[in-house]
């Protein structure tokens, strides 16, 4: 049945070479469409399930709150001139009168001059009034301005000391008068690549608006210009690495063939498989993430095998003296079924993805799976097609015969042939030896799994020397950590009870006494804010004793344009928001963060039943994607074992041939693990995928040898000749193999990209574990089951 499909594939390329050739370009076509229509996206959201209670929280808070994406604007020099202060509060009208940013990008600006409050003076000095000073900032000298703001300051200090947070202040102003935080929050509309490009316009009005304070510098930072480097860095490493990898193919399908149309026709194959994986994912709608990167170096180096096995079959018919149409159906009826095998097993082990709690690993095994499906189809269909349309003139024909003349001169058994089984026999013949050698090095290995870490942290993916990065230390350096969690509470938010509650919970978590990695608190109380704390500064210093009081106060707020603080409590007053500003810590400074939220909530709301608390934001999507790792390596890389081992044990007939053949990449796993532990990295939302990707690219090895020494050994070949036969006929094609996938992921390893560089250099170690496991821990294996099966037939016979 499968023969009959291969060859109806192969009648059709033969005899209708051009309208193959044409349906493909058309679909290529279509696919080139679709690759127009991929989107960027880098968040922690996206790696995480739609269903995880922290996603759930964060989509909520976009849609009630408008979420809690903001570009940050510092401003550093003499802040407190009064051109600087002037400057600030015009800076929202300004960028109103900015059609392309204004509301198309930034929805709102928050200054630390938008709710000071406006001092009268009189004979017994300055007196706090209800108005606001923006109100009557057109009406003051600079000096009374200037005085104005000291004055708020001074006020701020005071309540903070008085509250027990000594050297809080006014908060967006630094301590020693040199620095001044603008906030402009972010259209929660917007997907990450329409961030990316709208952040440019939003910079360069920014920095012409502010640009000519003298003395002042600007710095700008935050989620869209984050994602806008991270975008233009990933772009320019995938191209990179993509054109490095390409020649490196090049060079050896060129060292392979000699034959310049023969490189060029095999590369077209990948290429348009390539073309037609990033056509998909734009069309559906699968987004470009950190994944993604190594889709294309990827199916540079499997995909270019199946191509290879059609090709060097074709010109071992042509050889026979068959002509070009009997050449190339033959080398897809004959080599077919095996690459199909092949492909197969490959695809089932990126299969596996499929499992992942991780979105951005399913869609991209889901892209891994087609690829490799594609690049089948694309070997037995447009490569025979566009052979036969080459080689069919009598031109072509008088040169083949040439080359083959030249060709028949240099073959014979070559040094790697001889060596490669030389070490197989070798390895057979001290099988007691091998047996310990391996029993030791998984033992080392299972013991040193116990200590591999894991690591979630996706600013690891940019450099430090980005503008974005650079600006976003010199903010923190300032004003702390500005990467914001955040608990949603839900309940009658404005019973004074309950916002009590709500400043309990802030008190807890900012005094557990817990230090970071630079020895300051993890979270600092000057640092989170709720409406209570709102509430709390404009009641001097106490929560109103009733509901409608502080309803009053809200509204008396809201009138003298103080609305930038009702941002935290919704609408209807069913719903707060409790901001806690972090810095971008370690991996165990981050779930601390997590762990302190969740647990003081637990405390908090069973006190007061009638609240309900949620989390999220960077610490706590950055600890739930930490929990996530472990269980996709151990779901994802299982499953991967037990399908292939399936699948190979169907083919072969024989569990145990099923299982030695599988047991190469089961070394090759372990032998990753190990390299990560020894080398000091992490298993990581990269290195989460190298086993899976181990099983499915390594489990070739171990079919090609087993196969080959099932059909010596059937054939009446001796154990020993049978061994010698096997490495000498595969050996040179698996190193060749490996030479070539594993060379694809070495080339991702120098990429200036850490996560990224880690996850090449393991594969391509993972991969050649599973080759020396299949070149002399397999022939052993082997050998042993010969042997037992030999002596099994002579004690029956």
């Amino acid at each position: 049945m499968v023969e009959k499909v291969f060859r109806g594939l192969a009648t059709q390329s033969e005899k209708r070479p051009v309208l193959v050739s044409l349906v493909i370009l058309a679909v290529t076509a279509v696919a080139i469409a679709g690759m127009g229509l991929i989107k960027s996206e880098y968040s922690y959201k996206a790696m995480l399930p739609k269903k995880l209670e922290s996603v759930k929280t964060y989509n909520e808070v976009e849609e009630i709150f408008g979420g809690t994406n903001e570009e940050q604007v510092m401003l550093e020099g003499g802040v407190l001139e009064p051109a600087v202060l002037r400057a600030v509060l015009g800076y929202k009208s300004f960028l109103q009168n900015k059609p392309d940013v204004w509301e198309t990008f930034v929805t709102d600006v928050i200054t630390p001059l938008d709710e000071m409050t406006y001092y009268l003076q009189t004979q017994s000095g300055p007196q706090p009034t209800d108005q606001l000073l923006p109100e009557k900032s057109d009406a003051l000298g600079d000096e009374e301005l200037r005085a104005q703001v000291e004055l708020n300051i001074a006020a701020a200090a005071e309540r903070a000391k008085a509250l027990g947070m000594p050297g809080a202040g006014i908060q967006g102003i630094s301590q020693d008068g040199r620095a001044l935080l603008i906030t402009a929050r972010i259209n929660p509309g917007r997907d990450t690549m329409e961030q990316s490009k709208l952040v440019d316009p939003f910079e360069k009005y920014t920095r012409e608006y502010f640009g000519n304070l003298p003395g002042t510098t600007v710095y700008l930072s935050g989620n869209a210009s984050l994602n806008r480097d991270a975008n233009q860095q990933t772009m320019r490493e995938t191209r990179l690495l993509f054109g490095i990898a390409l020649v490196f193919i090049l060079l050896v399908l060129f060292l392979t063939f000699r034959r310049v149309s023969d490189v060029l026709l095999t590369i077209m194959v990948i290429l348009v498989t390539i073309i037609w994986v990033m056509g998909l994912s734009g069309w559906i709608r699968f987004p470009f993430s950190y994944q993604s990167m190594a889709i294309m170096p990827l199916m540079l180096g499997i995909d270019i095998a199946y191509a290879i096995h059609v090709m060097s079959r074709y010109y071992e018919e042509r050889r026979k003296g068959n002509d070009p149409y009997v050449s190339s159906t033959n080398s897809v009826v004959t080599t077919g079924v095996a690459v199909f095998l092949t492909a197969a097993t490959t695809a089932f082990g990126f299969a596996s993805f499929s499992i992942s709690n991780m979105p951005t690993i399913v869609q991209f095994g889901i892209l891994c799976v087609a690829g490799v499906l594609i690049s089948f189809l694309l070997s037995v269909t447009l490569l025979p097609a566009t052979i036969v349309l080459r080689d069919r003139r009598p031109k072509a024909q008088e040169r083949w015969e040439r080359k083959d003349r030249k060709r028949a001169e240099r073959s014979g058994e070559t040094w790697l042939d001889r060596t490669l089984a030389g070490i197989a026999v070798l390895s057979e013949h001290h099988r007691a030896a091998v047996g310990v050698v391996t029993l030791l090095v998984l033992i080392a290995c299972g013991v040193l799994a116990t200590r591999v870490s894991t690591e979630a942290d996706l600013s690891k993916m940019m450099k430090a020397d980005t503008p974005s990065m650079k600006a976003m230390e010199v903010i923190n350096d300032y004003f702390g950590g500005q990467n914001i969690g955040f608990a949603l509470v839900k309940g009658d938010i404005l019973e004074p009870a309950n916002l009590e509650a709500m400043l309990r919970y802030e008190e807890e978590i900012s005094s557990t006494g817990l230090l970071d990695e630079h020895g300051n608190p993890l979270i600092d109380r000057k640092a989170v804010t709720s409406i209570a704390d709102i509430v709390l500064k404009a009641n001097q210093g106490t929560i109103p004793g009733s509901k409608q009081e502080v309803i009053s106060l809200l509204m008396k707020l809201r009138g003298n344009g103080g609305g930038s603080s009702m941002r935290l409590l919704s609408e209807d007053g069913k719903t707060a928001m409790i901001s806690v500003r972090v810095a971008r810590g370690s991996q165990s400074d981050m779930e601390n963060i997590a762990k302190t939220m969740r647990d003081a909530g637990k405390r908090v709301t069973a006190e007061n039943p009638g609240l309900e608390m949620t989390y999220s934001g960077l610490p706590v999507l950055m600890s739930d994607l930490l929990a996530s790792i472990v269980p996709t390596q151990l779901k994802t890389s299982g499953v991967a074992l037990l399908l292939c081992a399936l699948i190979v044990i169907l083919v072969f007939r024989s569990v145990f041939l099923g299982l030695a053949a599988t047991s190469v990449v089961f070394l090759g796993i372990a032998l990753e693990i190990a390299a990560l532990v020894v080398l000091g990295w992490s298993l990581d939302f990269m290195t989460v995928m190298i086993s899976s990707l181990v099983i499915g690219a390594g489990i070739d090895f171990g079919i090609h040898v087993t196969h080959r020494f099932r059909e010596e050994w059937h054939g009446g070949a001796d154990v020993d000749q049978a061994i010698r036969s096997t490495v000498g006929h595969v050996g040179r094609a698996l190193v060749s193999a490996a030479v070539t996938t594993a060379g694809a992921f070495a080339i991702i390893a120098i990429s200036d990209i850490t996560p990224l560089r880690r996850f090449g250099g393991i594969t391509a170690l993972s991969l050649t574990f599973a080759l020396l496991a299949s070149l002399l821990v397999l022939p052993s294996v082997l050998a042993w089951y010969a042997n037992r099966m030999e002596r099994k037939g002579a004690r029956k016979a």
